[in-house]
């Protein structure tokens, strides 16, 4: 019964999500609250330990809805004064094709999350792949697949937890939760191929093609995986998958535009250089110097997406009109995209602090073996709640370590696989399920072809495909973690 009423929270955010025409902030207030009201009746958890973890996570709470703000405030910029267009234009060189398609997945939207994360990916990818020609169904979706490159998101802090946990080197844990990472490499690449392939109006795919471009898919996932192992061996782990989906990107650019790089978007790619160079140079400064709070803002994607944005409108042309526009419509974006991410955050919050995520892993623990097979799942709802490799590792982390000592098996390698599942699992959670319908159905018409985005048509393709792998992770774990004990 204990198991069941900690779960109870998790099980109605997911109900009340797949419903239509449902406030975005509802599921995950309702979920918040019930959360709450079980911990403290049923469970019988001190006030005091909901209060303590609020306070522990207020600055992340913070930190995350002025990302956002930045990232709403920078994908305006770029749609008023036409940069992402012309951008698009310089992507794609020919339309909504199937190697965009990989191009953004496996290139782009990865690479924005390894160098910033907690939702900017969403706020420019998605953006980016609509101008490509993608309706917004299917541009949100790949955009969401492209959130498969999970331990090196955002230069890697939920690995370093990971390694904190299974006492291992930052090194070593990225290596082995990149093996455990190449089925979201291989299964994202596939989904893509299919997903872009579909959506070819004009040009209708035979069977045979579309193998051959889900083969294409698949090996363009084993590339990435190759580049980010070879990075994170040679380069680091924080580094490791920045390196490696830009190599990526560049490769996918070259095969579009026929091995020309020119000519070059001009201007227009001059916002997201100022977004990434910045962000890299702040978390390096942010991981040599103590500056203390200064560190932090320096490291903030914040800080230079609202750089960029505004330094762009001294040199992009925008009408007045749009000019005038932007602060109103950029609040309202950030209101519908920020606020309900902010209460999946507090969501994960309450569900670790009132001790319902110790509830749900320690029933689940006493099953022995059978665990094994369960750990990824375990492990996938660790992402799913909180939204984040780092919030996922240490909900679970310190209990995934104790079950790998108890039955025998290697922590490293159970951490991995945790580190992994969670992030994987992320792509189907509903904080960025609901940041991506928020972005996608702003541009939905009644004319639009191919199915509507919709929270639920979304849930729809990405949980089974999340569900089917942490099944054939469950397997792989049966099998072979015995043998690292």
């Amino acid at each position: 019964m204990g198991f069941f009423m900690a779960i109870l929270p998790v099980l109605l955010t997911l109900g009340l999500l797949a419903l239509p025409r449902i406030p975005g902030t509802l599921p995950p207030l309702l979920g918040t609250l019930g959360a709450a009201g079980i911990a403290l009746w049923y469970f019988a958890a001190p006030a005091q330990d909901l209060i303590t973890a609020w306070n522990a996570n207020f600055w992340t709470l913070i930190k995350v809805l002025a990302i956002i703000g930045g990232g709403v405030l920078l994908s305006g910029v770029m749609d008023r004064t036409g940069a992402q267009r012309k951008l698009a234009n310089w992507l794609s060189d020919g339309g909504p094709t199937i190697a965009a398609a990989l191009l953004m997945a496996h290139g782009v939207v990865p690479f924005l999350e390894t160098v910033t994360g907690f939702g900017i990916p969403v706020l420019i990818g998605l953006p980016l792949l609509l101008s490509l020609g993608f309706t917004p169904y299917r541009a949100a979706l790949l955009t969401l697949l492209g959130l498969m490159i999970g331990p090196w998101g955002s230069m890697g802090p939920g690995t370093l937890i990971a390694a904190d946990a299974a006492g291992s080197s930052l090194t070593d844990m990225g290596l082995i939760s990149g093996w455990w990472n190449l089925l979201p490499f291989i299964a994202s690449g596939i989904a893509v191929s299919i997903l872009a392939g579909n959506g070819l109006i004009e040009h209708k795919l035979s069977r045979g093609q579309r193998i051959g471009w889900a083969a294409v898919g698949a090996g363009s996932g084993i590339m990435l995986w190759g580049l980010t192992m070879l990075a994170n061996l040679l380069l680091g782990t924080p580094v490791a998958g920045a390196v490696a989906t830009l190599i990526t990107s560049i490769m996918w650019l070259l095969f579009i535009r026929r091995g020309r790089l020119t000519p070059s978007p001009g201007l227009s790619l001059v916002p997201y250089l100022i977004l990434m160079v910045g962000t890299i140079a702040g978390q390096v400064i942010y991981r040599t110097y103590d500056l203390g709070v200064m560190g932090e803002v320096l490291a903030s994607p914040a800080l230079w997406s609202i750089t960029g944005a505004l330094v762009s409108l001294t040199f992009l042309p925008i009408e007045a009109e749009s000019l005038r526009a932007l602060p109103g419509a950029s609040m309202r974006m950030w209101w519908n995209a920020a606020m309900p991410t902010a209460l999946y955050i507090l969501f994960g919050v309450v569900i670790a602090g009132g001790g319902l995520a110790d509830v749900i892993a320690g029933s689940l623990v006493v099953l022995g073996p059978v665990y094994l097979f369960l750990l990824p799942f375990v492990a996938g709802l660790s992402g799913y709640i909180t939204a984040s490799g780092t919030g996922a590792n240490a909900m679970f982390g310190a209990t995934q370590v104790a079950a790998a000592q108890g039955l025998g098996v290697s922590p490293p390698w159970a951490m991995g696989l945790q580190n992994s599942a969670a992030g994987w699992a992320i792509i189907a959670g509903p904080a960025r399920i609901e940041l991506a319908y928020r972005v996608a159905n702003v541009y939905q018409r009644s004319e639009t072809p191919g199915p509507a985005v919709s929270r639920g048509a979304l849930l729809k393709v990405l949980l089974p495909l999340v569900l089917l792998s942490l099944g054939l992770w469950g397997i792989i774990a049966v099998v072979f973690l015995p043998m690292t004990g």
